[in-house]
């Protein structure tokens, strides 16, 4: 009996928190991941190969387009600022990166995650040291994708009701066009 009243005031909840229930209450929107994003800031690491090159940088103005690919891939773009050390020259620098990836969601955490990430198209400045970032860029992506696979790039709130039951209740994610949904075992 009270599972059944529990489920009752889950629904209630559900329904009072968001009236149109075909539009799934639980997702997520391209437009609040990108304001996450923005909220967030910039993501900082350094890495390099001693003698050969150094790169000291920020990941910055990380946007998302949710479901815009027939394999159902979340692409991504954001520009990569900081100080590029080839052999003995110092310069700063900046990369635009556009790459697509896979969303997964860590239930526990109620945390969005990416995972199998890859580097679509880069282009960068000073233009006449992008024949030299050619070379490091397979390093490069290698770095960017161990950062961002360990940050989440959407949290939910635990402060919001429609948060929390969506933490409660989602176990996965389907890649919709705009919107990532939390698919969830309450109504299986």
């Amino acid at each position: 009996m009270k599972k059944i009243k529990l489920l009752f005031l889950t629904l209630t909840s559900i329904l009072a928190v968001s009236p149109n229930i075909s539009a799934s209450p639980f997702s997520i929107t391209e437009s609040q991941i990108n304001q996450y994003l923005q909220e967030k800031g910039a993501i900082a690491d350094k890495f390099g190969l001693p003698g050969l090159f150094f790169l000291d940088y920020q990941v910055k103005n990380l946007s998302t387009k949710i479901g815009q690919t027939n394999d159902k891939r979340v692409e991504m773009s954001g520009t990569l600022e900081g100080l590029f050390q080839f052999g003995n020259k110092k310069l700063p620098g900046k990369l635009n990166l556009t790459f697509d990836t896979i969303p997964y969601y860590n239930p526990e955490e109620g945390a969005v995650y990416l995972k199998k990430m890859r580097i679509l198209r880069w282009s960068g400045e000073p233009q006449q040291y992008m024949q030299q970032m050619q070379t490091i860029m397979p390093f490069l992506n290698e770095n960017v994708v161990k950062l961002l696979e360990n940050i989440p790039v959407y949290t939910l709130d635990k402060n919001n009701m429609r948060d929390v039951l969506i933490k409660k209740f989602a176990k996965e994610i389907r890649i919709e066009k705009g919107q990532l949904s939390l698919e969830t075992s309450m109504f299986q």
